[in-house]
């Protein structure tokens, strides 16, 4: 409450006291972390986007088993659901963590451009999921 230690000199007016290591330690993780985080979404969104080759043979098998050739699909959602499933695994916490490293990182970080891309890349995908979700939700 302004009364300094009784370990520690009192600074004089112009001069500035050190940084309390605690807070010096918690920029230095925090900076870490924001690192961290930032390399993780990026990891993520690309995953997001390779499991969409796994994925895709399997929608083409979904489709084959779910549209009869009489007429139309009975269940015409299986297919997409299919295809998305594993990519909005790694999309969706991509977004995340990309969201959260946004807010915390200070302006000038390099993790914001590496964030920036995986915004872009997981946002793209959950972006092409939610498509055809909102055409089932018209049927």
């Amino acid at each position: 409450m302004g009364i300094p230690p009784p370990d520690e000199p009192p600074a004089a007016d112009g001069e500035l006291q050190p940084e309390a290591p605690h807070v010096a330690g918690s920029q230095e993780t925090r900076a870490g972390r924001c690192e961290r985080n930032a390399t993780a979404s990026v990891v993520l969104a690309v995953l997001a986007v390779l499991s969409m080759i796994v994925t895709a043979p399997l929608a083409m098998f979904a489709i084959l088993g779910t549209y009869p050739s009489d007429g139309p699909s009975p269940t015409p959602w299986v297919a997409p659901l299919v295809f998305f499933s594993l990519p909005l695994l790694f999309a969706l916490p991509s977004l995340g963590l990309a969201i959260s490293v946004m807010r915390n990182s200070p302006d000038p970080s390099p993790d914001r451009s590496s964030v920036a891309f995986a915004l872009c890349v997981a946002g793209l995908v959950v972006a092409l999921a939610i498509g055809p979700a909102l055409d089932q939700l018209g049927n």
